[in-house]
């Protein structure tokens, strides 16, 4: 079904600051449900919330890199993520449930197991 124009701006909101390719990957999300569009949402996400940003971008991470040590986010950033993935994605996430995460895989793991809850 397609996304509407409201849901759209609503998109864009949440994700400002984040690159073209991550409200496309977002609204394609929307209108799928594909989780293969989850990558390039939170590394849109992860990329426009590190307070230490990596000199290269998102270009070259990989799962196993810790998301604090490794790709530069810090406290206020991760809760920045996950207002986002809460309003992008459709999920409700506890703050208690962020306590394992600490990589990009654990974040994505983690993401798409809630999303296949909330989405069957």
């Amino acid at each position: 079904m397609p996304v509407s124009e409201e849901r759209q701006q609503e998109l864009a909101k949440s994700l400002k600051r984040c690159s073209a390719e991550t409200l496309a990957a977002a609204i394609r999300f929307d209108e799928t449900k594909n989780l293969d569009e989850l990558p390039a949402i939170i590394l849109g996400v992860l990329e426009r919330d590190a307070a230490n940003p990596r000199p290269d971008g998102m270009a070259s991470v990989t799962d196993d890199m810790k998301l604090v040590d490794d790709i530069g986010m810090d406290s206020f950033g991760m809760i920045e993520v996950v207002m986002t993935a809460e309003e992008v994605l459709g999920l409700t996430i506890a703050t208690e449930e962020m306590g394992s995460i600490s990589t990009l895989g654990d974040l994505k793991k983690f993401l798409r197991t809630k999303l296949g809850a909330s989405h069957s």
